[in-house]
């Protein structure tokens, strides 16, 4: 089995995937994409039906399904992995977990979770921590058999994204970012009334993508600025060297210099009305994109795209991760 080498980095992230809702709106939505089901009718499906993972061990070349043991109609919101185990999160169907990179998924007390649509899942010192579009963050310490919901008395707000920052972690929410100190399981509020759809971290910096652009947080008692205005931001990613910009408006955005200069990095990933790149990984100088529909390969800082073969047609893919045993890619939409 090829084993991928991950760099160990201060930083670990993960960002949701969804768009940006209204502000305004009592009760924040998940949106898709309302030409999603015409533009890709029109590009065609298989007719074979589609698995809930997919996983490439040979850095993409080849594809197969990774999905025995979840429900065939889940969808997928996050994917971790801690040592030989690799959780994922569903929107509705709780947490499921494999170990030893093997195709059997298992999932993590179904009767409490049942029903919850979670957006997040971070693991931080042997706590797994899920967060959650209506019902706040719920945090397990014993591998995900029983699971406590957290302290989140200032805390009444969709959660969309989780990060880890040293002894940190912080929780992107649609009022704002906030913080805890002991593991998830209590919480107070670091930043903004805006909302947080993605985080990652470069160099030692933290960046937010909002729902009017892209903050940063240098780590020096400076606090957030923002680094990019004018659109919103689906969610933000790095490949070591450039922050990408997963814009709504300008297409995917990438920058070196935070935001002093932004270049466009679109160029081979077609760029269908309503479409915008979901989430972005890297292992040394390779990249992945999960877009709306397939998965996009760039070996040059994102210069240029290539879609990867070997997945159905027309699948659109939400989440995306390297781990020890494959890159690992779940869909959003069926």
């Amino acid at each position: 089995m090829l084993k991928f080498l991950i760099p160990c980095y201060l930083f670990l992230s993960y960002g949701c995937h969804q768009s940006p809702v209204n502000e305004a709106s009592p009760t924040p939505q998940k949106v898709v994409p309302t030409k999603i089901s015409q533009t890709m009718a029109d590009l065609g499906t298989s007719n074979e039906p589609t698995a809930v993972i997919y996983r490439s061990q040979d850095m993409g070349l080849t594809w197969s399904s990774f999905a025995r043991g979840i429900p065939e109609d889940a969808t997928l919101s996050a994917i971790k992995q801690d040592g030989n185990k690799v959780y994922v999160a569903t929107d509705y169907h709780g947490v499921f977990v494999s170990i030893d990179g093997q195709n059997n998924w298992t999932p993590l007390a179904p009767e409490q979770l049942k029903n919850l649509d979670i957006n997040c899942l971070e693991v931080e010192a042997n706590h797994l921590i899920i967060g959650t579009l209506k019902h706040g963050i719920f945090v397990s310490s014993d591998s995900g058999l029983n699971w406590k919901s957290s302290e989140t008395n200032t805390l009444h707000s969709p959660i969309r994204a989780f990060i880890q920052s040293e002894n940190k972690l912080y929780a992107g929410t649609d009022s704002g970012i906030f913080k805890s100190l002991d593991q998830g399981k209590s919480w107070s509020h670091a930043y903004g009334q805006m909302q947080i759809l993605g985080f990652t971290a470069l160099h030692d910096k933290l960046y937010a993508a909002t729902q009017s652009g892209l903050l940063m947080h240098s780590g020096n008692n400076e606090g957030w600025k923002y680094i990019y205005t004018g659109d919103a931001l689906h969610d933000v990613a790095n490949d070591g060297t450039y922050i990408y910009a997963m814009t709504l408006g300008q297409q995917l955005l990438k920058s070196q210099n935070d935001g002093v200069l932004w270049q466009n990095a679109q160029k081979g990933i077609p760029y269908p009305t309503n479409f915008y790149t979901n989430e972005l990984q890297h292992i040394g100088t390779n990249i992945f994109s999960a877009q709306w529909i397939g998965i996009y390969q760039s070996s040059d800082h994102g210069n240029s795209w290539s879609k990867l073969t070997n997945l159905p047609d027309s699948t659109a893919f939400s989440t995306l991760e390297i781990t020890d045993f494959g890159i690992i890619a779940g869909i959003s939409i069926r």
